[in-house]
């Protein structure tokens, strides 16, 4: 193992990293959570600007999430630059992980 691998390996055992991490796992599920909530609630994509979007990772976690297809994103409001939409795929996981409790 080389310096890089060994630096690699120091940085990701600190608690800063190890809580990125742990968002990195989370956010998705807390994101897609959201946009399913906001869906059922009333039947029709919902507008980026409902979303609590900040920074890279928010970003990042909504092309993973429709790269997944878990979500759709489209062009079709006025108000907002894009609108989500839940695939049933999506609504599944969500469904699934609200019995588990997982968010």
């Amino acid at each position: 193992m080389g310096v890089f691998e060994d630096f690699v390996d120091l940085i990701k055992q600190t608690e800063t990293m190890q809580a990125l991490l742990q968002g990195l796992e989370r956010e998705p599920a807390k994101l897609l959570s959201a946009i399913c909530r906001e869906y059922e609630v009333t039947g029709k994509a919902v507008p980026d600007h409902h979303l609590n979007l900040a920074g890279y990772l928010s970003e990042a976690v909504l092309r993973a999430l429709v790269s997944a297809n878990l979500i759709t994103k489209e062009r079709e409001d006025r108000f907002s630059l894009y609108v989500y939409k839940p695939t049933e795929e999506g609504l599944k996981y969500y469904k699934s992980m609200l019995e588990e409790k997982r968010i």
